[in-house]
């Protein structure tokens, strides 16, 4: 059964944590997101953010949106109509999003799909 997260889309942004890849530390960003039964998504720069880099090492992150941390498994999404779907999500939550397709932005960000576990 899916985890029902739609109290959280009151949030704009959330706090990843995932470990360094190379010292195992804990790493966190401030980051947008978006919501799916179950699931969060992300994306990132085309270029690959050390954050993305990370959970590829260990998928195993957690997700604090408002006061809730959510427990999860990290992918990077290699499908292209996944991605594009995932791009969409964004682009339809955030005006910065809308306005910066025209230019290229959310053409080719990394799209992470992040499993959460039940609270």
């Amino acid at each position: 059964m899916s985890t029902d997260l739609s109290r959280l889309e009151r949030y704009w942004n959330c706090r990843l944590t995932t470990r360094g890849r190379r010292s195992g530390e804990p790493r966190e960003v401030t980051i947008w997101f978006a919501l799916g039964p179950g699931t969060v998504y992300l994306t990132g720069s085309a270029t690959h953010p050390h954050w993305c880099r990370n959970l590829q090492a260990s998928p195993e992150v957690s997700v604090r949106i408002g006061s809730e941390t959510l427990p999860g498994i990290a992918r990077v999404v290699e499908d292209p109509d996944e991605a594009d779907a995932i791009r969409q999500r964004f682009v339809k939550r955030y005006l910065m999003a809308r306005l910066s397709r025209p230019f290229g932005g959310y053409q080719d960000s990394i799209p992470v799909v992040i499993d959460v576990s039940s609270p």
